[in-house]
């Protein structure tokens, strides 16, 4: 299954946020539940391309390809990039942090999700789509 058909089979309830609780005030931890429409979300988010989601042209990155050309010497403005979108369109998250990783073409991203700390790790394909792990 591809993240665009999971988006597509999640209804419109899940993915507004409304079941997760975050209006109830309670910070129970995240769930595994609420964990995998947010990585659903960051994957669907650092795949597309500002401007393709006519409803919301803001949604996405800008196209990178160009800058994976530069890695590392590029990697502040791919770490711009990713934190600001995540800012825009991922409000779950807190504390969001992007950072060059030692090794590879990838950042990784420190987050805080209902108090629970994520670590992921967004590596660069020689396609220019970002794998998210």
């Amino acid at each position: 299954m591809t993240i665009h058909d999971e988006t597509r089979r999640r209804g419109l309830f899940a993915r507004s946020g409304a079941d997760s609780g975050a209006d109830s005030g309670a910070d129970h931890g995240a769930d595994p539940g609420e964990l995998g429409l947010v990585l659903a979300n960051l994957r669907l988010l650092f795949n597309t391309r500002l401007g393709d989601a006519a409803a919301a042209p803001d949604f996405g990155v800008p196209d990178l390809a160009d800058l994976l050309h530069q890695f590392p010497a590029a990697s502040g403005p791919l770490q711009q990039a990713l934190r600001a979108a995540i800012a825009r369109h991922e409000p779950r998250l807190r504390g969001v942090q992007v950072q060059a990783a030692p090794s590879g073409h990838a950042l990784e991203i420190s987050a805080q999700l209902r108090g629970v700390a994520l670590r992921l790790r967004a590596v660069f394909t020689p396609s220019g789509r970002i794998d998210l792990r």
